[in-house]
């Protein structure tokens, strides 16, 4: 039997132990983000693929029967796939913040296009300041569907949002 170290709040496993004493004096015992669990180790174990089960106090390995290096080739994929999530979500928000500022900037000129509009008895001044509004949120919408068709983590982290926008 060995002891394993998991770290709950990351959910993975920081280090295997021969012993329950050797795993404690690698943790502190007042810290609740660490668990020690007792596992039965084998040789074909990657310790990146231990993970908790449902029931919170057991260990398995995600990719039984995987060779340690089909292991590692898995767990570069999922990693892979986590990254590239990431940096969808974060050029999408990325999008969406630059929308809305380009929006507020244009808060004083719909102020002034309204007055203005008033004086002149028409709506022109405030459909041309609309016009723009409605541009860059198309402009938005856009770069969300240019940035969803990439597949790749370099062609999303290279994608330039404030480009989108000129």
């Amino acid at each position: 039997m060995s002891f394993i170290v998991y770290n709950k709040v990351d959910n993975h496993a920081i280090g295997v132990y021969d012993t329950e004493l050797a795993a404690q004096n690698n943790t502190s015992p007042s810290d609740p983000t660490y668990i020690i669990v007792e596992y039965e180790w084998k040789e074909t174990d990657y310790l990146v693929s231990i993970k908790m089960n449902a029931d919170g106090v057991t260990l398995s390995n995600k990719f039984p029967g995987k060779t340690i290096e089909e292991q590692k080739s898995l767990i570069e994929i999922e990693d892979a796939t986590k990254r590239l999530a990431s940096q969808f979500a974060f050029k999408t928000e990325k999008i969406k913040m630059d929308s809305a500022d380009y929006i507020r900037e244009l808060k004083w000129k719909l102020t002034r296009a309204r007055d203005n509009d008033l004086v002149n008895g028409n709506s022109d001044s405030t459909k041309e300041v609309l016009a723009e509004i409605d541009s860059i949120r198309s402009k938005s919408n856009a770069a969300e569907v240019a940035l969803s068709a990439l597949t790749t983590e370099e062609e999303v982290i290279a994608f330039d949002v404030k480009e989108q926008f000129n």
